[in-house]
């Protein structure tokens, strides 16, 4: 649980980060065509590197989500298991209860 809340405060801190700096550079006082070079130019320094952070996060996350799934279709099965021998049970009693009802024929 800690573990998801700092990954969710990093996340928050760098969109906070990404965004105060667009901010920064769009509100300065330059010309427009010297604010989108200056924007392009920080994109593509930083491309890789936030490439690199977003697919170890989502590798990350498949590798947890993977693991959630393997733990669910146990449970499923067990339950699955369960039930079947519930029912099992007591068709075989009900099953049970009606021969001895059934009248004996002479």
């Amino acid at each position: 649980m800690c573990n998801r809340n700092a990954e969710t405060g990093l996340a928050a801190f760098l969109l906070g980060a990404v965004t105060g700096i667009a901010l920064g550079v769009l509100f300065a006082p330059a010309k427009g065509e010297t604010t989108r070079r200056k924007l392009k130019r920080w994109a593509e320094e930083n491309y890789e590197e936030q490439k690199d952070f977003v697919l170890e996060h989502a590798e990350n996350a498949r590798e947890k989500i993977a693991g959630h799934v393997d733990s669910a279709r146990e449970k499923i099965a067990e339950g699955k298991e369960k039930v079947v021998k519930e029912w099992n049970k007591r068709k075989e009693e009900i099953a049970a209860k009606f021969r001895k009802e059934e009248p004996e024929e002479k």
